[in-house]
């Protein structure tokens, strides 16, 4: 995981913290309450193919229906919401995302309750976490590799180099419609740090955020798809080292990989959302600043140089870091530290909708920007990335 960020950077996230009840004790062990669902069921009703699975919608969002849409409308920027306005096509970014926005609020709620007891690799809560991503990636017709959806792994513990550890990843495609360009890789871990001293650690913003990003922006493209290959990759072990991103990396892709665009941390900021990997890959840079103008968010093109004072270099903090080892450009879409990052209070009650959902706006739309661009400027040999088989 990325470590520790200190005071540096271009903005420290200012979070307004509600007062917690005593409904919200930090003891949640035996009771498991507040923000408890029931995981099976959820899973359950995704395998039905229901598309809302029972969950209670946030305070923030559970304004009845007339109120509802207008709301997440707004937060969008559709209809007359204010804000940056992506352009749209048949379908773009902002319809689609306020669209889908009571399912994501829904999806992020249930990722960081207390029943999947903070999803720790190995744990049971983590396995109820893959399964849940699995039934979303067939949900919204995601094809399944070769090999299965789930991409099991080993790895040896960091401190104890005699145990054998198991995760497991989960990877869905959508075929591009130009054979040939290649795949681009979207990547977010949902393992967290799970229960350490009775206390559940949640993980919501880290990443539960970044993998229900994944899962709308999967069910965009299905609908809607790009020229490259899009691999959609679930990613399993990054708190204990980057495991499922190493394995992910080491089985290799049947198409060549050529950019990876990793998602950690996207649901807690009051504007700024660092997009961090130009520094390595200028390329990428004016790419990004076609987005930038008219994203409801500000993208803050930072924490990739290993030379400036005060800011902190996040080139190796996420699973960003093993395909950019293997020379493939990445961009690493994330949020500055906030007081609750590796806290038990990181909770779903503690995300700003609004931010949250803009920036998956602009992600998307990022996503389609890079599509675009490098299907007519390939790049040559930094785009030369690792396949499936290569040396």
């Amino acid at each position: 995981d990325r470590p520790r960020r200190g005071e540096g950077g271009i903005l420290r996230a200012r979070i307004a913290l509600e007062p917690r009840g005593p409904e919200d004790a930090r003891d949640r062990t035996s009771a498991m309450k507040g923000n408890s669902v029931n995981p099976r069921s959820a899973v359950d009703s995704r395998r039905s193919h229901v598309g809302r699975f029972p969950l209670p919608l946030p305070r923030a969002l559970a304004l009845g229906g007339s109120v509802l849409i207008p709301t997440l409308m707004a937060a969008c920027g559709g209809a007359d919401g204010g804000g940056g306005s992506l352009e749209q096509g048949p379908e773009g970014p902002d319809a689609f995302v306020a669209a889908d926005s009571a399912s994501v609020m829904e999806e992020l709620r249930f990722l960081s309750s207390d029943s999947l007891e903070g999803r720790r690799t190995g744990e049971p809560g983590n396995a109820l976490a893959q399964e849940f991503i699995l039934a979303g990636f067939r949900e919204a017709g995601l094809l399944e590799p070769e090999a299965g959806f789930s991409k099991p792994f080993e790895f040896r513990g960091r401190r104890d180099t005699t145990s054998v550890m198991r995760g497991a990843n989960v990877v869905g495609y959508v075929p591009g419609t130009d054979p040939g360009l290649g795949a681009m890789v979207l990547t977010a871990h949902f393992d967290h740090l799970g229960i350490r001293n009775g206390e559940v650690y949640n993980g919501a913003d880290d990443n539960a955020s970044g993998t229900v990003a994944l899962l709308s922006i999967a069910r965009y493209l299905v609908r809607n798809p790009l020229r490259h290959t899009v691999v959609f990759a679930a990613l399993d072990g990054e708190e204990m080292g980057l495991r499922g991103a190493r394995a992910f990396v080491e089985a290799g892709w049947p198409e060549a990989i050529r950019i990876n665009v990793n998602l950690d941390m996207l649901a807690r900021s009051d504007s700024v959302l660092v997009a961090a990997g130009t520094y390595h890959y200028p390329f990428l840079r004016p790419i990004l600043e076609t987005v930038e103008p008219r994203s409801p968010v500000v993208l803050s093109f930072t924490h990739d140089r290993p030379d400036v004072e005060g800011v902190d270099d996040w080139t190796g903090s996420s699973d960003h870091r093993a395909f950019h080892e293997e020379g493939i450009p990445f961009v690493y879409f994330g949020v500055e530290d906030h007081p609750d990052y590796h806290r038990p209070t990181d909770d779903f009650e503690r995300v700003d909708p609004n931010f949250f959902l803009n920036a998956v706006r602009t992600v998307l739309a990022a996503v389609v920007a890079l599509d675009e661009t490098l299907a007519e400027e390939p790049y040559g040999d930094p785009m030369d990335s690792v396949a499936a088989g290569s040396d």
